[in-house]
């Protein structure tokens, strides 16, 4: 009980100062609203964007460290692995919407990006993914009245899975181009192959 007590004692506030701001804060806040009513609000409005701020610059150094220490992908779930690529994507200028109870053969993300709709597979695999998983996901583009198919892996395609998707027009990634994807959300300026082809098939 003892020590109970002094580890209690022993421990520091995080943030000791904070009573005092928010004390001067609401002082100055108080006299403020009896000079201007307007300037009151303004003034309002921008002490309330802080927090909005930080909790957004917090958020994005989360999704920074998840995305930086998920180098092993191989070790994720589906699941994880879905939630993984929505900021990739994200980066990448896509509006992204997490499809609900989708098991691991079905479709996981919709992403759009100027006005054009795409349904997204994530596929975790130790194996070439076949062109079976293609022509399973091409099937109901038209379900989710979708534009564009988009395969995204931690593992390689088979010739026949290319050959498919050129066939069909369907975007493939690799663990390549998931490594580009993650340098650009990182802020490091690196060109890669595949994420032009990318681009350039959403433009044709």
């Amino acid at each position: 009980m003892q020590e109970k007590k002094t580890t209690m004692l022993g421990k520091k506030k995080r943030y000791p100062f904070l009573p005092t701001l928010l004390f001067v804060i609401t002082f100055y806040m108080v006299q403020l609203f009896q000079y201007n009513v307007t300037v009151f609000f303004i003034v309002l409005g921008l002490l309330g964007s802080i927090p909005l701020s930080w909790y957004g610059w917090k958020q994005l150094r989360i999704a920074e460290q998840r995305l930086s220490s998920a180098r092993e992908i191989d070790g994720m779930t589906h699941h994880q692995f879905t939630l993984f690529l929505k900021p990739l994507f994200q980066k990448q200028g896509y509006s992204v919407t997490k499809v609900k109870h989708s098991n691991e053969h079905g479709v996981h993300l919709i992403v759009r990006k100027r006005g054009i709709k795409a349904i997204v597979h994530a596929k975790l695999s130790q194996n070439e993914v076949q062109a079976k998983t293609l022509r399973d996901i091409n099937y109901v583009k038209e379900q989710y009245k979708a534009n564009q198919v988009i395969i995204v892996t931690n593992h390689l395609f088979t010739k026949e899975a290319g050959q498919y998707a050129t066939a069909n027009k369907i975007i493939l990634m690799d663990h390549n181009t998931l490594d580009a994807m993650i340098q650009v959300f990182m802020k490091k300026r690196k060109n890669h192959r595949f994420i032009d082809r990318v681009r350039s098939a959403w433009l044709d």
